[in-house]
């Protein structure tokens, strides 16, 4: 875990903002696909709420919706965006590309043990939520040590957000269909004294509703 501290770190946790695959609700997963105009637009709306915000660091998925996020995040701030797997969205492997509607004829069974047990489902030839969720806490625990008492923003996907919250939250993954989480959505966790603090879930800058 991150090093005790009385300091207090705040974590801007990001979904990356909508693409043509979001619209038409694919299994997004790590296809690399850019953000649509809709997600552009998201984007920018974040870069201009965040432009009041001392940050010191953005991290980003390093898969290309993420990044053209967090780029317009980092705009004018001289900041490097630091690209880390852990923050890659979950593999969804053979479901990669495929409508809910495909899957669920293609396979009826596996589907529903998607939606009724999404914590103990492993996708097929893919990830599970336990194998993102140890990638992706170790990553926020880097942060955290690296930034201690500092600002910084985690760019990254659906998936990584809701398993992030589930762990800041100290609950199982079971609770993953419960956490709503919008393209272009902001998350703020602190961390102090050894415990995380959720402050604000799945806010939507105005401008980009």
């Amino acid at each position: 875990m991150p090093i005790m501290s009385k300091t207090t770190t705040r974590i801007y946790l990001v979904r990356h903002g909508s693409t043509a695959w979001n619209e038409i609700v694919r299994f997004r997963g790590a296809t690399d696909i850019p953000l649509s105009e809709k997600g552009r637009n998201q984007a920018l709306a974040l870069g201009r709420w965040f432009a009041g915000i001392p940050l010191s660091a953005i991290f980003s998925s390093p898969l290309i919706r993420a990044q053209e996020t967090a780029r317009a995040i980092a705009e004018q701030r001289h900041l490097p965006i630091m690209l880390r797997d852990g923050l890659r969205s979950v593999n969804y492997g053979s479901w990669e590309g495929q409508s809910e509607a495909e899957v669920a004829q293609q396979d009826p069974e596996a589907f529903r043990l998607y939606l009724e047990g999404i914590e103990r489902f492993r996708f097929p030839q893919g990830e599970t939520l336990d194998d993102l969720r140890k990638r992706a806490v170790l990553l926020l625990e880097e942060a955290i040590r690296t930034y201690p008492g500092e600002r910084i923003v985690l760019v990254t996907h659906q998936v990584v957000t809701r398993v992030l919250l589930c762990a800041v939250l100290g609950v199982d993954n079971s609770l993953y269909w419960r956490l709503g989480q919008e393209p272009g959505c902001i998350n703020l966790v602190e961390w102090e004294g050894g415990a995380y603090r959720l402050q604000a879930m799945n806010w939507i800058p105005q401008e980009s509703l």
